[in-house]
């Protein structure tokens, strides 16, 4: 799963993209693996309510993709707390994962744009 939210959030083999540089700020990767993962837990989760947090991190997933974020460079901190984030994401219990998610969805909403993996 870390393989595919790795090259989901930070795509580092892309040489020549004006992100190249910019390094991806530990909270923007778990804000965005948190989005992924929240993804997959809602969908298979078949109501009205989850419905509509598929569609609220759907589109917050696609405005994070208009600024580069899948293009910056992740640090092997950034990866570490990324594999523990993962790791305490499976090992929870629904209601703690609808709080995880909820904090995701915060974490990203609340971010702006322009300072996405500049912090």
């Amino acid at each position: 799963m870390k393989k595919l939210l790795s090259a989901a959030i930070a795509n580092c083999l892309l040489i020549g993209s004006a992100y190249a540089n910019q390094q991806l700020s530990t909270e923007d990767a778990i804000g965005m693996a948190g989005l992924m993962i929240c993804d997959v837990f809602y969908s298979d989760i078949d109501t009205k309510e989850s419905a509509q947090q598929a569609a609220i991190i759907k589109k917050l997933v696609t405005e994070q993709y208009k600024t580069g974020i899948e293009h910056m460079m992740m640090t092997q901190q950034t990866s570490d707390e990324l594999d523990l984030y993962i790791a305490q994401f499976k090992a929870s219990d629904e209601p703690k994962k609808v709080q995880l998610c909820q904090d995701a969805i915060n974490y990203t909403q609340d971010s702006t744009v322009a300072s996405l993996g500049m912090r």
